[in-house]
């Protein structure tokens, strides 16, 4: 959906990717889009990672502990392509990371209450923009986005408590 950062972004903290190092500001020249295969199925995360940000692309990361390896693994089993889903995220900028504590890698930043208002919208766009059959929800974070924009008792709704673990 995003082509460019838009009038919903302002004021948003994501905004131009300004709250990144400078290195990865400019990964990208606006927020992700959903990636849309034509799927009656939609998969909605949490938000890119530092992988997803940089292709441009959602849960596409290869990086052995990620999100995207296990959504492809999870793919596989159940015979399935990411062909037949469309999936995106609640948040559709990269949140950046928590500082690096000892020798734990550090993980993904949780985007703040105020990006996923400024966000909602892309969101609410990417759940109306089809009738979907089925809607997969993945995480609290995700969950929560999701109901607050409406959607906690529509049937077609799958939340998912963890990623794939």
């Amino acid at each position: 959906m995003p082509a460019r950062y838009e009038s919903h972004c302002i004021g948003c903290p994501y905004n131009n990717a300004a709250h990144l190092p400078v290195s990865s500001q400019y990964n990208r020249s606006a927020p992700l889009s959903i990636e849309d295969n034509g799927a009656s199925v939609l998969l909605i995360f949490q938000a890119p990672g530092v992988d997803e940000w940089a292709k441009g692309r959602p849960v596409a990361s290869t990086n052995p502990s990620s999100a995207g390896v296990r959504l492809a693994t999870a793919f596989r089993i159940a015979g399935r392509t990411r062909q037949d889903y469309n999936i995106t995220n609640t948040v559709q900028c990269f949140p950046g990371k928590e500082p690096q504590v000892g020798t734990t890698r550090p993980r993904d930043n949780a985007p703040t209450a105020a990006v996923r208002r400024h966000c909602s919208e892309w969101l609410r766009q990417d759940i109306q923009a089809q009738s979907y059959k089925r809607i997969v929800v993945f995480g609290a974070h995700a969950r929560r986005a999701v109901r607050n924009l409406g959607f906690g008792d529509d049937p077609r709704f799958r939340f998912i408590r963890r990623h794939f673990e």
